[in-house]
């Protein structure tokens, strides 16, 4: 799978461009620090308490897990674990010496990569039909369209790969990345709207009118910025449509690192160390 970091430079001259060019790599390290480190959460929360206490899920979510909907739990479970998977693993396909130095080996990854965003998507489609979603129609929607575009993005990604149509298959790995990284993005968006606004527009029940936004804004925005990019790249260095994009990559990479810091200290460090405890307990 060809790299987020290359995929802007692979036309343009080596001096040219070069705002994009940085504003693209400080994007893609924060989302490597960022989206691992929650990776890492996910893994060792919900895996380390998976056998000791699996309603603790709840903790993030209500009705995650209930003993009465095991074929629910099974789905959301494996969406959890495959999603943990993808943050963690997206760091790696994100560095363009890995695929020119060890190819077969980028490969092989992107294939497992590929595979684990299918089972994502399809892990949580079948969730909410199991079950449904504790929002109600609004989130059954708004999830139920991001594991659809998951799954579709996926296959596409593998398809043009195979048939070594490497543009398109560019552009929808940046695609796919960009709704790999919306179940991270879900919970950054939620808490800093609480430190900011604190808890408008948001119910226990998630019915609440910001609720109903966010069930699809965790990943519409990343697919409309992701979009922007590949036609910016397309484009000439110093042209308007480039310079706007390197500061919506800045703007970006600013709430990022802003977010992860917060969330870091407050929520994944904590909740890594109680997983871990956890599964050893």
């Amino acid at each position: 799978m060809a790299t987020i970091a290359d995929a802007p430079f692979d036309h343009a001259p080596p001096r040219r461009g070069w705002a994009l060019r940085a504003a693209a790599i400080l994007l893609v390290t924060a989302c490597w620090f960022s989206s691992a480190l929650f990776g890492a959460y996910i893994l060792a929360f919900y895996g380390g308490t998976a056998a000791s206490d699996p309603s603790r899920w709840n903790e993030s979510l209500p009705r995650l897990h209930e003993a009465a909907t095991p074929l629910a739990n099974l789905a959301i479970g494996a969406h959890f674990a495959t999603g943990g998977i993808l943050l963690l693993l997206g760091p790696i396909q994100l560095i363009g010496g890995v695929r020119r130095a060890m190819p077969a080996f980028h490969r092989w990854l992107g294939r497992l990569y590929v595979l684990a965003a299918a089972i994502a998507g399809a892990a949580g489609l079948a969730f909410i039909l199991a079950k449904g979603t504790v929002g109600g129609t609004p989130m059954n929607l708004g999830f139920g369209l991001y594991g659809a575009l998951m799954v579709t993005a996926a296959g596409l990604t593998f398809v043009h790969a195979r048939a070594r149509r490497l543009e398109q298959h560019r552009a929808w790995a940046i695609r796919l990345f960009a709704l790999a990284i919306g179940s991270w993005l879900y919970r950054m968006e939620y808490g800093f709207w609480f430190l900011v606004a604190g808890k408008i527009g948001h119910t226990s029940a998630f019915s609440g009118w910001f609720d109903m936004v966010m069930a699809f804004f965790f990943y519409l925005p990343n697919l409309a910025v992701a979009e922007f990019f590949i036609r910016a790249r397309r484009t000439a260095p110093g042209t308007p449509i480039r310079a706007a994009a390197a500061l919506l990559l800045l703007g970006a990479s600013a709430f990022i690192l802003l977010a992860t810091w917060v969330f870091a200290k407050n929520y994944w460090l904590p909740g890594i160390a109680s997983g871990l405890s956890g599964s050893v307990g």
